[in-house]
């Protein structure tokens, strides 16, 4: 029986945003998810550095759960001490997201800056089911104002506000 692979896009932590306090409760709610999301048998997919991808890949290891990060570049070994198999992409470039999205059945999504909203879009045009998790601010919260991306309405995304409902919520939208 296949697992269902649930990506988990947002929020670099601070090796990437120095000049800013990390959101403590976006980590903790990041955690949460990967603990619901291991108790459901979901394999967590991830960027695997810090921020959101560390949060959410502690929450699965603690909880038995199964970590897969998609790295840009050449070296192995480079992903958060959480995350059990690295996929590495060689010369990618910003072609990344389209990698890690794809191997993906949904994604959900919290906080975020550039690379987040580059990734759900891709979801939005790959049409891989969106949960928004808000309350945390970045291109999440902005994006939950709207139903669709774009005129195509290809996948409508769906808004929540706790980890438990998002999880709960992504799970629905695949049986």
């Amino acid at each position: 029986m296949r697992r269902l692979q649930i990506g988990v896009l947002g929020s670099a932590g601070p090796e990437e945003y120095p000049n800013t306090q990390p959101d403590t409760g976006m980590f903790n709610a990041a955690e949460t998810l990967g603990k619901e999301l291991a108790l459901a048998g979901c394999v967590v997919i991830s960027g695997g550095k810090g921020g959101v991808m560390e949060a959410v890949c502690r929450g699965a290891k603690a909880n038995g759960g199964l970590t897969v990060a998609e790295l840009a570049g050449a070296e192995r070994y480079v992903s958060n001490e959480f995350v059990d198999v690295e996929m590495i992409s060689t010369d990618i470039g910003y072609r990344g997201p389209s990698l890690l999205v794809g191997m993906c059945d949904a994604v959900i999504a919290l906080g975020g800056g550039a690379g987040t909203l580059q990734e759900l879009a891709v979801a939005y045009r790959m049409q891989k089911p969106v949960v928004l998790l808000t309350g945390y601010g970045g291109w999440t919260d902005r994006l939950a104002e709207l139903d669709y991306l774009d005129e195509r309405q290809l996948i409508k995304f769906r808004v929540t506000r706790s980890p438990q409902t998002a999880v709960k919520v992504t799970v629905n939208l695949l049986q």
